[in-house]
């Protein structure tokens, strides 16, 4: 059973280099997700804080884009996801995310300061 306390979801969708939507992937948000990973295990805070990499977190125009998530102590998987997300509103939203910002969102998990 997975006991983490945060989600950080990573926008790492790309988009073909001729297109004039923005997307994460093509701004850093790979490097992103594998610093966070490496940040995780820095802080030794693996059974605390998952790192996931997602699709399209609907923020194009704010990429690269961080998304943590509280993981609640309730299942409510058996909810539509529209019922979900009101329920849930435990979200953190870090918009324009550079290498430089992943110590910081990591100290802040650590501390439990993020959500």
């Amino acid at each position: 059973m997975n006991s983490a306390h945060f989600r950080v979801f990573v926008c790492t969708k790309q988009c073909p280099i001729d297109s004039t939507e923005q997307c994460c992937g093509n701004v850093g948000a790979i490097e992103i997700y594998q610093a966070l990973q490496a940040e995780i295990d820095r802080h030794q805070l693996g059974d605390r804080v998952e790192v996931r990499r997602s699709g399209c977190l609907d923020r194009c125009e704010a990429g690269a884009v961080v998304m943590v998530s509280k993981v609640s102590a309730f299942n409510l998987s058996w909810l539509p996801n529209k019922i979900q997300k009101r329920l849930l509103r435990n979200k953190h939203w870090h918009t324009h995310v550079t290498i430089a910002d992943v110590p910081e969102i990591i100290v802040a998990l650590d501390s439990n300061n993020i959500v």
